[in-house]
């Protein structure tokens, strides 16, 4: 899905949801060319849209994502010739959209959507294990953890894994399990719930995080210290280290160490 954006189709864009025929006449456009340009233009977006969004598009029925598609053409039109690459500020539109009034899990749910549409198209990254030396060389104040790039940690009020995986989930009876999960969660009272997309391989993976997991790799790829990344879960003796270590290097979840001070 791929479309080459000239300055003649970038001025084209910038006219073709205007209202006005004469402001069409005056960019010397055809009303009726315009209206099958408009309608193809749609319909690219639509299929892009629900390639990098598909748990939005399964909760919501095509009338309504063919409105939410329209009207997020033209507050975002495509700027580069990837459709791939169009739809990162979508999660910002469906939080400023009158729709996450009803349902307000939209937005984390898109957020998870397009996490893991980028870790699929992502670069490789494996774990330089020599960097693994600075742990016994060097004190945790002094050590950060670069996470590879493909890793991203989602914190919400809403159960999205469990949402996403109700939808996509390749066993019909672990997505009956999920949908459970999730309705059970949403008539609960709100919690904070820890989402994390990860590549070990070349397919992204999604998984659910403790409080302290999450708030520990949130700590860390916010740039702080080890130590202060330690400091904040100290309090959960069920959070062991070199237990998170093991899994972080199996799931290739670390870049490298870096030692940013002497």
């Amino acid at each position: 899905m791929r479309a080459l954006f000239s300055n003649e189709q970038q001025r084209l864009l910038a006219a073709i949801w205007d209202e006005e025929p004469s402001v069409l006449q005056q960019n010397g456009f055809d009303a009726q060319g315009i209206n099958i340009y408009q309608r193809n233009l749609l319909a690219n977006a639509q299929r892009a849209l629900s390639i990098s969004f598909p748990t939005i598009f399964e909760l919501l029925d095509s009338d309504i994502s063919a409105s939410l598609v329209h009207q997020f053409l033209r507050s975002s039109p495509p700027s580069q010739g990837d459709w791939g690459q169009w739809g990162e500020t979508f999660t910002t539109f469906l939080s400023n959209h009158e729709i996450s009034e009803d349902y307000p899990y939209l937005p984390d749910c898109a957020a998870l959507d397009w996490h893991i549409h980028c870790g699929l198209h992502g670069k490789d990254q494996t774990f330089e294990r020599p960097s693994l030396q600075l742990l016994s060389d060097s004190e945790p104040e002094y050590i950060t953890v670069i996470f590879n790039q493909n890793v991203k940690v989602i914190s919400s009020q809403y159960p999205i894994t469990e949402i996403l995986q109700a939808h996509h989930h390749s066993d019909e009876i672990q997505r009956k399990g999920a949908m459970k999960k999730a309705q059970t969660a949403l008539l609960s009272i709100p919690k904070e719930h820890w989402t994390m997309i990860y590549r070990p391989e070349f397919q992204p993976q999604v998984t659910r995080l403790s409080a302290s997991e999450g708030n520990f790799m949130h700590c860390l790829m916010s740039g702080s210290t080890l130590a202060q990344a330690l400091d904040m879960v100290s309090s959960d003796h069920d959070f062991v280290f070199e237990k998170w270590l093991i899994a972080a290097i199996e799931r290739n979840l670390i870049y490298y160490f870096s030692k940013d001070k002497p």
